[in-house]
């Protein structure tokens, strides 16, 4: 149904993942120069892209596009809970492309001899309490289930 709190959950999971296209996830400190890493790619303190990260940002938009498509889909409910679980398996694979990402930058560092250091930062946290999102609204959609089951059988 759409007024349910299963709806709160998926919209809430689809904005905090909305927020990590701004916000960043990490930070790789050299001497004179701090690098971020969002949904984007890393950049340096001016806004500048240094590394693209492409596959990231699309893994990003098909997570939000999920989580909101997934909100009309009230009417088909066995669809609903697998699309939920799907979106939440896609962002184990987000957080495991941005530990990926993180080494891979820090590995072209440690092949130039400079000095760095790393920092996770709070918004690292989003892509988790997302996914305790799409797990509640999963808890949400599967009692909806079960009491439109039992109400066919009373019938």
């Amino acid at each position: 149904m759409i007024q349910r709190k299963q709806t709160l959950f998926l919209l809430i999971s689809g904005i905090l993942m909305l927020l990590l296209v701004f916000f960043p996830i990490a930070k790789v400190m050299i001497p004179d120069m701090v690098y971020s890493l969002n949904a984007t790619g890393f950049e340096d303190l001016a806004g500048d892209m240094i590394m693209p990260t492409w596959a990231l940002f699309g893994l990003t938009i098909l997570i939000i596009l999920l989580s909101f498509v997934t909100i009309f889909l009230y009417t088909k409910r066995v669809l609903q809970m697998r699309i939920t679980i799907f979106n939440l398996l896609i962002k184990l694979g987000f957080i495991a492309l941005a530990f990926v990402y993180k080494q891979s930058f820090t590995n072209t560092l440690v092949d130039t001899n400079i000095d760095w250091s790393f920092s996770i930062t709070p918004w690292v946290a989003l892509p988790i309490v997302a996914m305790i999102f799409d797990y509640l609204a999963y808890r949400g959609i599967a009692v909806d289930d079960r009491t439109i089951r039992f109400m066919d059988r009373l019938r």
